[in-house]
């Protein structure tokens, strides 16, 4: 395995103005030179929940070393928290979204690019997954700003709305840095493009802290915009399971709640494989 870390801020030579973060963790395949063929890899990168308030371990290299042990390269973003606030989590998504695919021949990568985000680190997936136009992005990126889309998304457990009923509020405050004016720009539902990737989600019926009924509105506006979509939730569970193993639970004994969720992860590699994610030999 090849492992480094990236600071997307000397990456892009760009300065930090106050960031703190913005850094990559890296998990690659090496080329195993006496079998006699190179293999591209399919590329996912990983973002963390935490509520902005913090990065989530469990949601980072454990998820990375499932997906790693699948044949992807995996790549785990480190954002800032609050107190900083939009646009610098954006920023730094789009950032991480755009050195790979600028660095994908380097990297040995097919050029088929997932994000896959959990509760707040969903939000700020489905950020680059749906708005990718956005006014940061597009006046740091300009036309790259297309680039930033990725090609499949993968939101687990996500925040998603903005609506007072089942809002994840921490998140929505933390992310728009209490300026509650940004938070229907920013309420993922609401802005959908016709563009937009394929979309796998999952959540829990018991999941009290991001309700499932995020997800659900999320699915309901990918139908409508005829996104392909795919919605699961699991009846037992609760919030920030990850992958929903030993590595990632401290209280993990293989009681049911895990077992049954712990589907999702074949679930989204079913999801993936249907639209063109795969390994390739040359």
């Amino acid at each position: 395995m090849i492992t480094e870390r990236i600071d997307l801020f000397e990456y892009f030579k760009t300065a930090r103005e106050g960031a703190e973060r913005g850094t990559l963790a890296c998990y690659r395949h090496t080329q195993i030179a006496e079998l006699g063929v190179k293999r591209l890899r399919p590329a996912i990168l990983i973002i963390p929940g935490g509520a902005y308030a913090f990065v989530s371990e469990r949601e980072a290299e454990p998820v990375a070393l499932r997906y790693f042990a699948q044949g992807y390269d995996c790549f785990v973003l480190d954002y800032d928290i609050a107190p900083h606030g939009y646009p610098v989590q954006i920023e730094e998504a789009a950032m991480a979204m755009l050195y790979l695919r600028r660095e994908c021949a380097a990297l040995g990568l097919t050029g088929r690019i997932a994000v896959m985000g959990f509760s707040a680190g969903g939000h700020l997936a489905g950020c680059v997954s749906f708005l990718w136009r956005d006014g940061a992005i597009r006046a740091r990126f300009r036309e790259e700003c297309e680039k930033v889309r990725p090609d499949a998304s993968l939101l687990c457990y996500p925040v998603v709305t903005a609506d007072e009923r089942c809002w994840h509020r921490d998140s929505f405050y933390n992310f728009c840095g209490g300026d509650a004016s940004k938070f229907s720009a920013y309420s993922l539902e609401k802005h959908v493009p016709a563009d937009a990737p394929p979309v796998f989600l999952w959540s829990t019926n018991e999941d009290v802290c991001v309700p499932p009924e995020n997800s659900v509105a999320l699915y309901a506006a990918l139908r409508r915009a005829k996104i392909p979509a795919e919605l699961h939730i699991f009846e037992e569970g609760w919030h920030g399971m990850s992958v929903a193993d030993l590595e990632s639970n401290a209280d993990y004994a293989g009681q049911r709640p895990y077992r049954r969720a712990a589907r999702w992860v074949d679930l989204s590699l079913d999801f993936l494989s249907a639209h063109g994610f795969a390994v390739e030999t040359v």
